[in-house]
């Protein structure tokens, strides 16, 4: 987990906040990480003048009220690592602005922030997030435990997948968590041209996948962890993935996602965007740090 030294926590101020902060604690102790910011983006801190007049107990300003609410909240919840500084900054803007341009001024490891249990504007906000992100984004559904049981990796056999196990690997040696990794394979629609039966094309696309995972694991450093190998065949892979996951009972997901460089940057894996807006359990989006920066650095320029 040494990875994770300089966390960056997006607050609203909100009941979803509190699912946040545990699990920014616990990512504190199994990294050990150095600093955490806290941090809030308000559209507009100003108070109106009549209102000031109106209610003298407002005079104190919005963003040093704003500021101490966070203490508060980080004091009631987070029970982090004993070493870890905690910064709370709160600051006037676009939330999405906000994040992106403090994970770049910080050198930021893993961003968390939340997000409610409807597909409202917050998913939206999620998913755009960790498609801009120079980092790894962990995204905590309102009302999530923070504790991590068993990990669902979903993959494809590509460079991302190779990432998204090694971090869900350092995980499970940090929790003692147990480690599940699915791939969701389909039949071609050309597969009757080959003169085989569905279910025929299926096992052969089933023992490619097969070949394609020991290669896989083979590349990795396992740390001693055993990996549980799911296959499922399911033309929707992200319903096979929250199938997976509910019967499995995993507590977190890991996935990789796009962003190699800035070319790639604005495409988001559509399985992980998807997920990333409707699943109710915790994910990760894992990205090399630094990924997309130089895209990053001239969207803050605009």
């Amino acid at each position: 987990m040494y990875r994770y030294k300089n966390l960056l926590v997006g607050l609203n101020l909100g009941d979803q906040d509190i699912a946040v902060i545990r699990y920014a604690a616990m990512v504190s102790r199994l990294a050990k990480s150095e600093k955490i910011f806290f941090i809030h983006a308000a559209e507009n801190l100003e108070i109106p003048e009549d209102v000031r007049t109106e209610y003298p107990d407002l005079l104190e300003r919005a963003d040093e009220l704003a500021r101490k609410q966070m203490e508060e909240m980080v004091n009631r919840g987070f029970d982090g690592h004993h070493g870890t500084e905690k910064v709370y900054e709160v600051a006037e803007g676009a939330p999405l602005a906000m994040l992106l341009e403090w994970s770049r001024q910080n050198d930021i490891d893993l961003i968390l922030m939340g997000r409610k249990q409807d597909c409202g504007e917050n998913s939206k906000l999620a998913a755009k997030l960790v498609r801009k992100a120079p980092c790894s984004v962990f995204i905590i559904p309102a009302g999530s435990a923070a504790k991590i049981g068993k990990i669902l990796v979903p993959v494809d056999f590509s460079e991302n997948s190779a990432d998204a196990m090694e971090t869900a690997i350092a995980f499970a040696s940090a929790s003692s968590a147990r480690l599940a990794c699915l791939h969701v394979y389909q039949v071609p629609t050309g597969y009757h041209k080959t003169g085989k039966t569905y279910e025929e094309f299926a096992a052969i696309m089933k023992g490619h996948a097969e070949k394609d995972y020991r290669n896989l694991i083979s590349t990795l450093n396992l740390r001693g962890r055993d990996v549980i190998p799911i296959f499922e065949l399911e033309n929707k892979p992200w319903k096979a993935i929250k199938a997976a996951a509910q019967k499995e009972q995993a507590d977190l997901l890991v996935m990789g996602s796009r962003g190699r460089s800035a070319a790639a940057a604005v495409l988001l894996g559509s399985v992980t965007e998807r997920l990333i807006r409707t699943t109710e359990m915790p994910l990760l989006a894992v990205k090399k740090k630094g990924a997309n920066l130089s895209l990053l650095e001239a969207i803050l320029k605009l």
